[in-house]
C-alpha cells in the first residue's frame, strides 16, 4: 500500500497543481474569471495529465468534449462480456473558485503534504478521490482477465457549475453506457451512502408597485416593501406542503438574490425575489407556484400585484435502501449509512437515466468549498482498497 499512498499522492499534487476552476461567465462580466482564469474549467489541464498515467499503464480511453478545452475522459478496463455489469465511477475535474485569498493560510494552487494530509483547493472536492480512484483504475487493470464485464472509470468537465459540458452531455449523446455506478463526490469519510438528492427549482417572485417621486412617497406604491413583507414572512416559518422522506430533510428555500427600483429619488415601481428551492418527491411546480402566490398575496402591499414564476426545475432522484449497489458497499464499508442530501451530484443524472447511483467517497466535508481544503491521505489509500474490492465483486456480477 506505500506505493499506492505514493502514486496517489502524487497524482493529487499535480493535478491540484493545475487550475481549473469552473465558474458562470454571466457572473464577470469583465471577461476575466477567477483564480486568473480566462474561460470557465480548461479541464483539459487535467486530462492531458490522465492521459499520460493512462498510456503508461497501456488502460484505453477515450475523450469527448462538447466544446475545446473542456474534456470528459473515459477508460475502460475488464472483458466485457455481454451479460455482466458495467460499472462507472464518475469523478469530476473542475473546482469551485478560491475566493478571498487572504482567507487561505497558503496558496490555494501549491499543494502540499503535512501530518499525513493533503492540502490545496481540489484536494477534497473532487482531485483528491479522483487520484484515489485512478490508482483504482490501475489496481483493476492488472486484474484484467479476472474481470468478466467492464470497471470504467469517468473523470468528467463541469460538475461545479453544470452548464451542460459534462455528464450530462455525455448521458444526452449516449456516450456512456452502464448498469451501475458510483460517485465519490459527498465526503463523509465514507460512512455515509447517498442515495437521494433533492430536486432544484429556481422561483422569480415579481412585484409590481407605482412609481411616483420621492419627494412625496405617499403617491406611490413600493414594490420593494412589498418585497420585504413577502421575505419576512418567509422567515417567519413558511414551509411548503410536502410528505416527510425517510433519508431527505425538509424542503428548503433560500432567497438568494433581489433586484429593485430605478434610482434613489423614485419609489420603486418592481422588485423582483429569486428564491432557490430544494424540493422532495411528490411535489410539483404547479403547487409550489400556488403556494408562494398565495404567501406573497397575502403580505403584498395595496394597490400592487406580484406574479411567481418557476424555473429551470431539476426533478429530484432516489435510488432504494435496498438497492444492490448499497448492499455491496456496505460489505466494504459496514459502518456506512444511507443519507440524502440537498445538494446536486451526477449522481442525479444517472439514477434520472434509471440507472442505480449512489454517492460514497472519502474525505470530511468541514472544509467543502472553503478556504484552507484538506483530506486524509491514509483515508484515500483505505478508499482505493475498498473501492477495489467493491469493484471486482460488481464487475463479475450478471447484469
Amino acid at each position: 500500500m506505500d506505493k499506492v499512498r505514493e502514486f496517489i499522492v502524487k497524482m493529487t499534487k499535480e493535478i491540484v497543481a493545475e487550475r481549473t476552476v469552473n465558474y458562470n461567465p454571466a457572473d464577470f462580466p469583465a471577461g476575466a474569471g477567477p483564480d486568473g482564469m480566462t474561460m470557465p474549467g480548461e479541464e483539459i489541464k487535467v486530462t492531458r495529465i490522465l492521459e499520460q498515467y493512462l498510456k503508461a499503464a497501456k488502460i484505453p480511453y477515450k475523450s469527448h468534449a462538447r466544446v475545446p478545452k473542456r474534456p470528459n475522459l473515459l477508460a475502460t478496463v475488464g472483458k466485457n462480456k455481454p451479460g455482466f455489469k458495467k460499472f462507472l465511477v464518475v469523478l469530476h475535474t473542475d473546482t469551485v473558485p478560491s475566493g478571498v485569498r487572504e482567507d487561505w493560510s497558503f496558496d490555494p494552487f501549491k499543494p502540499f503534504e503535512k501530518n499525513g494530509k493533503l492540502f490545496g483547493r481540489g484536494v477534497l472536492d473532487n482531485k483528491g478521490p479522483l487520484a484515489a480512484s485512478f490508482a483504482t483504475l490501475k489496481m483493476m487493470k492488472e486484474i484484467e482477465s479476472d474481470i468478466q464485464g467492464q470497471f470504467i472509470f469517468a473523470a468528467c468537465a463541469d460538475e461545479e457549475v453544470e452548464a451542460g459540458f459534462g455528464l450530462d452531455w455525455l448521458l444526452e449523446k449516449k456516450l456512456v453506457k452502464c448498469t451501475d455506478a458510483l460517485i465519490p463526490d459527498i465526503a463523509g469519510c465514507m460512512k455515509t451512502i447517498n442515495i437521494a438528492e433533492k430536486g432544484r427549482s429556481l422561483a422569480k417572485v415579481r412585484f409590481k408597485g407605482v412609481a411616483a417621486h420621492a419627494m412625496d412617497p405617499s403617491k406611490g406604491v413600493s414594490a420593494i416593501y412589498s418585497a420585504a413583507r413577502f421575505l419576512a414572512a418567509l422567515e417567519k416559518g413558511f414551509q411548503f406542503t410536502h410528505r416527510k422522506h425517510p433519508v431527505l430533510d425538509p424542503p428548503t428555500f433560500n432567497p438568494g438574490l433581489i433586484k429593485g427600483g430605478e434610482a434613489t429619488n423614485a419609489v420603486p415601481a418592481s422588485c423582483e425575489v429569486s428564491v432557490d428551492i430544494r424540493l422532495l418527491p411528490g411535489m410539483t411546480e404547479k403547487k409550489m407556484q400556488a403556494e408562494l402566490l398565495a404567501l406573497a398575496k397575502k403580505v403584498k402591499l395595496p394597490r400592487s400585484t406580484v406574479t411567481v414564476e418557476l424555473t429551470g426545475t431539476i426533478p429530484p432522484s432516489e435510488v432504494p435502501a435496498t438497492a444492490p449497489i448499497v448492499k455491496l458497499i456496505r460489505e466494504v464499508a459496514p459502518e456506512a449509512k444511507t443519507i440524502g442530501s440537498g445538494g446536486i451530484t451526477f449522481a442525479k443524472f444517472l439514477v434520472l437515466e434509471g440507472i442505480q447511483a449512489v454517492g460514497w467517497a472519502p474525505g470530511d466535508e468541514r472544509t467543502y468549498h472553503k478556504p484552507d481544503e484538506e483530506i486524509d491521505i491514509a483515508e484515500l489509500v483505505t478508499y482505493s482498497d475498498r473501492l477495489f474490492t467493491l469493484s471486482k465483486k460488481i464487475c463479475n456480477l450478471p447484469a
